[in-house]
């Protein structure tokens, strides 16, 4: 009755956790947004995200635009990507963030800003700065209501070099954060929004550079895959070299929805995504459910096998008992000289037809026993066979004789 109750909670909260991975897996990478900005859809920006709202097609294009440089994947905090190895300590490399919201550590923006000013390109495709990061390349957004397009967003591209035609319109997010100082003689425009407020600009820092882009519409599934609008993403990369050492795509930062707390572990790198960690808290339960149930054992108790008697010996004592009770003491030991006889043959192998030297010389080598005993106790058992009587001294030496055989036989 009490392993029924265990097994029925179980199975309920195995079920719980199935639904909520469920449930988990089918938001998304991202989740879903606090404020009215979307009310259907879910938003990554995951690489591995094929939905509308994800970015697993400007991903795939990277390479493309890089020359054959495939992208590396970065899951940990910029800091530690930067102190992993030199990779990014030389120069014209390439990392791009795409996501909501840099929340930055201080660790991360010094860290950034000492791979920029190393001669490097930092590119964020983002909805909304940090602070920090306004204060570390020293620009500041101006921040508008992003509400679901009623018509199409457009965003605009201003280098004259494109082309006339550098307006591309998909209907989704409309992303109103701009610029605040447009007007800077060090930050140079690249792009406007549907107003022709700037979100698209270049910072100068050291020897490198750092661009911002406050429409990340333009790095999702369906902003590209609509009419010819990768060539708005072709125009974003054109700023970038064309032979990067190296180019890091971030799948960090676009899981973080609030400051840094504590040191990183590799436990966040699965904690932050809701499908993982639910699969982590399934495996946890599932493990407690092995060991409650396991630990009890499935298997009865296997009783301990009795040691095989000797039947001989039982057969010797028998008859000893029966030369007490009959007083036969010839017909009695032709009985014990033919039970001997039949045990030599099933034991040994041999044939006991004549009891020759031979005959004592290979039953004392495969029975262990001397030589000198053996022929003595053949010689009785001749002795029994050929004579019609045998007194009661000559019948107990037989009978000791025939026991010691038993219990020494190997």
């Amino acid at each position: 009755m009490k392993t029924g109750i265990i097994i029925g909670i179980s199975v309920i909260i195995t079920a719980l956790i199935v639904l909520l991975i469920i449930g988990g897996v089918t938001q998304g990478g991202g989740g879903p947004r606090a404020d009215s900005r979307l009310q259907v859809e879910y938003i990554s920006y995951s690489s591995r995200d094929k939905s509308p709202y994800g970015s697993y097609v400007p991903y795939k294009l990277l390479q493309h635009f890089f020359k054959g440089t495939k992208p590396k994947t970065a899951t940990r905090p910029f800091v530690k990507t930067y102190e992993k190895g030199n990779d990014l300590k030389t120069q014209n490399n390439v990392y791009i963030i795409v996501a909501e919201r840099l929340w930055l550590s201080e660790e991360d923006a010094t860290a950034m800003s000492d791979y920029v000013a190393e001669g490097n390109k930092l590119f964020l495709a983002i909805e909304e700065t940090d602070s920090l990061l306004e204060a570390t390349f020293g620009f500041r957004v101006r921040e508008g209501l992003n509400t679901p397009a009623v018509t199409a967003v457009t965003q605009h591209f201003s280098n004259p070099n494109f082309g006339a035609d550098t307006a591309f319109t998909s209907k989704g997010i409309l992303f109103k954060n701009s610029l605040a100082r447009p007007d800077s003689g060090i930050i140079t425009i690249l792009g406007t929004n549907k107003f022709h407020e700037p979100n698209f600009f270049r910072i100068p820092h050291g020897n490198g550079q750092v661009f911002v882009m406050l429409n990340p519409m333009t790095w999702t599934n369906y902003f590209l895959m609509n009419k010819q609008n990768i060539r708005a993403l072709e125009l974003q990369m054109a700023y970038l070299p064309e032979y990067p050492p190296n180019v890091y795509w971030d799948e960090f930062y676009k899981y973080q929805h609030g400051p840094q707390q504590g040191d990183f572990s590799n436990w966040q790198v699965l904690l932050r995504h809701p499908s993982l960690r639910w699969a982590l808290f399934l495996a946890v339960v599932l493990l407690l459910l092995y060991v409650l149930f396991e630990s009890k054992r499935r298997q009865r108790l296997i009783p301990p096998k009795p040691v095989l008697a000797n039947n001989s010996l039982d057969f010797a004592e028998t008859l000893g008992r029966l030369y007490y009770l009959h007083h036969n003491n010839w017909n009695l030991a032709n009985k014990m000289t033919q039970h001997l006889l039949d045990y030599i043959r099933q034991n040994y192998y041999l044939n006991t037809s004549a009891l020759s030297s031979e005959f004592v010389t290979a039953l004392s080598r495969k029975s262990g026993q001397p030589r000198e005993s053996v022929e003595r106790l053949m010689g009785m058992a001749a002795q029994v066979k050929l004579s019609g009587s045998i007194s009661d001294e000559q019948l107990q030496e037989y009978y000791n004789s025939i026991y010691q055989f038993y219990l020494k036989a190997k």
